[in-house]
């Protein structure tokens, strides 16, 4: 499939879709939603799904959290479901790609409180419309798409936010733009070329096989990269209140809030 221009956020959808749905049907779909060391091993995805849910939810205040109906955009294989069921009250999970819902469906088929549908990949699903939520995440999700779809996403995402609800979300920071590390706290920043980072990277590549690579080498893959202003920018189009924080140079993490 061609590479859509940048005014074709549906044909972007449309070749996500068939990136993901591929990557999904492959029997290493684990490494695709979450390309971590130990990938393969449970007890590693586990806690890395634990840590990860924990980060999604800090600052969150318990009491409200309990009674909170989750939305999370790029679902997966349900990783992070466990998890958050254990600190909230119901979860309703979106993945682009058809195999990955199947897969989440069975691998949380325990979990009376999680339903999954798929997306069209620029919008939240009418079945999914049938409830307002109090918190949407969106963790490893928009850092694989194009800014386009991500507006789109965002928007469709926030209109179905109850009053006092969030969303919550992760993008792909531009390395050559530091603003917004500044505002961390020197314990929470991590450099790019922190001790260790490329070695972590090497292993987790050799953790796959060429066939898996092929799915990521040779498909698109990695999203837009946003400068702070430009990730501003965006939030403040789509209405609410928003905060950003950055740890790091690859990535941005924001909240955003409906009044």
């Amino acid at each position: 499939m061609s590479t859509p221009s940048s005014e074709d956020p549906l044909g972007w959808a449309a070749l996500l879709k068939s990136n993901w749905n591929q990557r999904g049907e492959s029997p290493s779909r684990d490494f695709y939603v979450a390309s971590h060391v130990g990938w393969q091993d449970s007890e590693v995805w586990q806690q890395q799904a634990a840590g990860d849910t924990a980060m999604m939810l800090s600052e969150l205040d318990a009491s409200w959290l309990v009674r909170a109906r989750v939305l999370e955009m790029g679902c997966g294989v349900g990783r992070l479901v466990p998890h958050l069921l254990a600190a909230t009250a119901s979860y309703t999970g979106l993945d682009i790609a058809a195999s990955m819902v199947e897969e989440a469906r069975r691998r949380c088929s325990e979990h009376a409180e999680a339903r999954f549908f798929e997306s069209d990949g620029t919008s939240v699903p009418e079945a999914a419309k049938d409830r307002s939520y109090d918190l949407a995440i969106a963790l490893a999700v928009f850092i694989h798409c194009p800014k386009q779809v991500i507006e789109l996403l965002m928007r469709d995402i926030f209109a179905v936010l109850a009053p006092g609800g969030r969303l919550r979300f992760q993008l792909l920071g531009d390395p050559e733009d530091s603003t917004g590390i500044e505002m961390a706290t020197p314990d929470q920043v991590s450099a790019v070329d922190e001790p260790g980072a490329p070695e972590r990277s090497e292993a987790v590549a050799a953790s796959a096989t060429s066939a898996d690579m092929e799915l990521i080498d040779d498909h698109y893959y990695m999203g837009h990269r946003f400068g702070y202003q430009e990730a501003g920018e965006l939030l403040d189009g789509i209405g609410g209140e928003f905060q950003l924080k950055r740890f790091d140079l690859l990535h941005i993490y924001g909240e955003l809030s409906k009044p």
